[in-house]
């Protein structure tokens, strides 16, 4: 086999490493899990942020590898968590959504991550509301996000 000069295993090797660095692009539900570890929340103080069950805690908790979060389930994580827009961004990449300015409730959501981003959450969530995509606002979006 000719290599004409080329060190062939030095390029492998970074073929690899290359590889396993596109490999280790974190999942939704790693990203969820982050974020649950870093505002500290347990199972229940998730719950009752969010309004979801816990089964997507758990799914977050075990990096489910079978399912991805719902953009409904990433909008309430987005709203309850008072994350930025990079933040959300992110979270829809990793679960290989795409919002669609053709579809009335994505224009909603679009709205609500790009020009609602600085208004309290429990304005967010009563904007989702009343465009019925999502809980009505309860006392628990009136608490602090940490």
């Amino acid at each position: 086999m000719r290599t004409d000069g080329l060190n062939l295993d030095k390029h492998l090797k970074r073929f690899d490493e290359l590889s396993a660095l596109q490999e280790e692009s974190p999942t939704a539900w790693q990203l969820i899990w982050k974020l649950i570890s870093i505002k500290g929340w347990n199972s229940s103080v998730f719950c009752e942020r969010t309004g979801l069950d816990n089964s997507i805690y758990y799914k977050a908790k075990r990096n489910d590898s079978k399912t991805v979060p719902s953009l409904q389930t990433l909008m309430a994580i987005y709203v309850s968590m008072d994350l930025d827009e990079a933040s959300m961004e992110e979270l829809l990449l990793a679960a290989g959504i795409r919002l669609s300015k053709a579809i009335p409730a994505h224009r909603v959501y679009m709205y609500v991550i790009h020009n609602l981003a600085a208004e309290p959450v429990a304005l967010r969530a009563a904007f989702l509301s009343s465009h019925g995509l999502g809980k009505s606002p309860s006392r628990n979006f009136n608490k602090k996000a940490s």
